[in-house]
């Protein structure tokens, strides 16, 4: 079995598994050069550019794991939601600040999703069904900040102010709850092998405002993935909330550079596995430090089955893919 397939299993296997977040990106010249003839639109509309972009970095770093091409707030189309990808930023432009009274805003469509993302997971399982392919959604809270302020909310600062305030938060959380849940299943339909959870916004809640406000909806989106594929939740700045996964119980918890492995090992129950957690930053500015991190973080896991090499975050556009592929064969090696 491959290994990464083994561990989302909790199964014995040979090498620890590696893959990275955003390794379909900027930092690829091959990438590069498809954004100089199409944007992200165009490139997730086309089965054939969607499969080769999420292909080219297994190719290349020799990982093994590849996930779909594809940006979190697309299927925020399909509900009405107006987004402009032209500006530094992504930006809704009906967006709750902007359209408090929901205008034009529907339950997630998937008749009216946009970008084949369907067939693009499938042409790639058929050109390589040897490599696992990693589906992926937006986790509510990090969606919610998008639609509720209209573009990137640092530290939830609008978002919090409506999740307070206004009786509006709790409707856009179902339906966000809902098009979560939509999504991966059309994923999983289209044969992923697991689904992760971005829900990088996490952490800036409070552990009793998490609690209060989201912790329900993300044991049941977890719970309902959970019971077709293996499920992976990643979030960031959330190391004072980790005990709460007890709770919530994904396969494998995705951690940020912050805290050891072997520290977030001991708040978790031994059925929830790890994935992480090298530092982006030191991948992007030396390699030498990258693999002597990534050789501290690898001697913590000490032969967990569940458990999954990756960054604490995405990769960095100025990274080099030569560092990313000493990484991943530095992991690979190591008994």
């Amino acid at each position: 079995m491959n290994d990464f397939r083994a561990a989302l299993k909790n199964e014995p296997h040979d090498h620890i598994p590696v893959w990275f977040m955003r390794q379909a990106g900027r930092y690829m010249d091959e990438y590069k050069e498809l954004r100089k003839k199409y944007n992200i639109r165009e490139m997730c509309m086309d089965p054939e550019i969607t499969e080769k972009i999420t292909y080219a970095p297994v190719k290349l770093l020799g990982v093994d794991a590849a996930i779909i091409f594809a940006d979190i707030i697309l299927p925020l189309e399909a509900m009405g939601y107006k987004i402009d990808f032209n500006t530094s930023g992504p930006k809704i432009e009906n967006g709750y600040r902007n359209n408090k009274e929901l205008k034009g805003i529907h339950e997630f469509d998937i008749n009216k999703l946009k970008y084949r993302t369907y067939d693009s997971i499938q042409l790639f399982k058929t050109r390589h069904p040897e490599t696992p392919i990693i589906g992926f959604s937006g986790g509510i809270i990090t969606v919610l900040s998008y639609i509720i302020a209209g573009m990137s909310d640092n530290n939830l600062v609008y978002t919090k102010e409506i999740m307070l305030n206004d009786n509006s938060f709790k409707i856009m959380k179902n339906m966000i709850k809902n098009m979560v849940l939509d999504y991966v299943k059309m994923q999983i339909n289209a044969g992923v092998d697991a689904i992760q959870i971005f829900d990088s916004w996490l952490g800036a809640l409070s552990p009793y405002t998490f609690e209060k406000y989201v912790k329900d909806d993300i044991i049941e989106i977890v719970e309902s993935i959970k019971s077709m594929v293996p499920v992976i939740y990643f979030s960031t700045g959330s190391s004072g909330i980790i005990n709460e996964f007890n709770d919530i119980k994904p396969d494998i918890l995705s951690v940020d550079w912050r805290i050891k492995l072997d520290g977030a090992r001991r708040i978790l129950n031994n059925e929830t596995g790890l994935q992480g957690n090298l530092d982006p930053y030191l991948a992007q500015y030396n390699c030498d430090s990258a693999i002597m991190e990534t050789q501290s973080i690898v001697e913590e896991t000490n032969g967990m089955n569940n458990y999954i090499f990756n960054l604490g975050h995405g990769v960095l556009p100025e990274t080099k893919p030569e560092t990313l592929k000493k990484i991943a064969e530095f992991v690979h090696s190591y008994e």
